[in-house]
């Protein structure tokens, strides 16, 4: 057995002096982009795509459903949306243009969350991309009807 004062003795550890770093830094996080994207794209999907559409389910329904309702309402004739076509133009634009764009937002926010790439804003794309069609059809259904309701108060 050696003593403490003897050569052969080693410490089995030096404490560091007070101040000195320990472990090293944490790593700044990243940008982590395509959650964002998602996002962005599931926002212009669910509320921009909607919003065109409803605006022009409301200028058809106003332009055509006085001449709908002139003609009987019993069967659909397709000229009676010859007034309102560059209309009807803009809100089947509004419907694919929010389709693919609310696919697109779904697949980057599922990749995104299984990637760790900006998780909370990828499951905001995911809910936001999967409620999209729902809020255009209610969107385009309410404007419908107020589009409808404008255009019989015209005839009357």
């Amino acid at each position: 057995m050696t003593s403490p004062g003897s050569p052969e003795f080693a410490a089995p550890h030096a404490a560091p002096p007070v101040g000195t770093l320990l472990t090293p830094p944490p790593l700044a996080s990243r940008p982590r982009p395509l959650g964002a994207i998602g996002l962005v794209l599931a926002l212009l999907a669910g509320v921009v795509a909607s919003a065109v559409g409803g605006f022009a389910a409301f200028v058809v329904a106003r332009g055509a459903g006085a001449e709908f309702i002139a003609r009987g309402g019993q069967t659909f004739d397709w000229r009676v949306l010859s007034p309102v076509r560059d209309v009807v133009l803009l809100g089947e634009i509004a419907f694919w243009a929010g389709t693919v764009l609310g696919v697109a937002a779904l697949v980057i926010g599922i990749v995104a969350t299984a990637c760790n790439l900006g998780r909370g804003t990828a499951i905001a794309a995911i809910v936001v991309s999967a409620l999209g069609p729902f809020v255009f059809g209610l969107l385009v259904f309410v404007a419908l009807a107020a589009g409808a309701t404008a255009s019989a108060g015209t005839v009357a």
